[in-house]
């Protein structure tokens, strides 16, 4: 003989299978409308390029120090300062990587005076010449409040680059990409 709490379970369970597929041939549809998921902004890159070839590299500090790096006829990367010889290929083909891909964090619309941004003087330069002989110019001036990222001007526009991505490139200044000298 079945008890009477087994009869109850029974019953309860029966209930429950019959709410489930009932509640799949007919799902329950909210009244309210759906939350819209966030859109992504596109990122903005700072050196935009239109099949243009970078053939001049040059980063200046605000002490005069300098690193040159030129692409000569046969697409080779060469140092030109501060002592002229072969550049590591692999080396300089990364800080040529490493510039177009600059993301702009943020676009000042506004700013606060060159002096406070670290911008009168720069504390680097890096001057860019392509290939068809338009030159661009980036003032890279202070830290942000945050420090994580540093107040760049390129065509009077102020922009905040990531400290991260512009210190890989800044690197140059104390580590030129000398190709190594085989020893004897």
């Amino acid at each position: 003989m079945i008890k009477r709490s087994t009869w109850i379970l029974l019953a309860v369970f029966g209930l429950a299978i019959g709410a489930y597929f009932y509640l799949k041939a007919h799902p329950f549809k909210s009244s309210t409308p759906a939350t819209p998921s966030p859109t992504t902004s596109e990122t903005q890159f700072l050196i935009n390029t239109t099949d243009e070839v970078l053939s001049t590299l040059n980063i200046v500090d605000a002490q005069g120090n300098s690193v040159q790096l030129e692409r000569d006829a046969s697409g080779n990367w060469t140092i030109t300062q501060p002592k002229s010889s072969t550049a590591d290929q692999s080396q300089a083909e990364a800080a040529e990587t490493q510039l177009y891909a600059l993301k702009v964090t943020t676009t000042l619309e506004t700013s606060p005076s060159a002096e406070v941004l670290g911008l009168n003087p720069a504390a680097y330069t890096i001057t860019l010449v392509f290939s068809s002989g338009r030159q661009q110019v980036l003032e890279v001036g202070g830290l942000t409040p945050t420090n994580s990222g540093y107040y760049v001007r390129l065509e009077n526009k102020v922009y905040v680059i990531s400290q991260t991505s512009l210190d890989a490139l800044l690197q140059l200044m104390q580590n030129p990409p000398y190709s190594a000298t085989p020893t004897p």
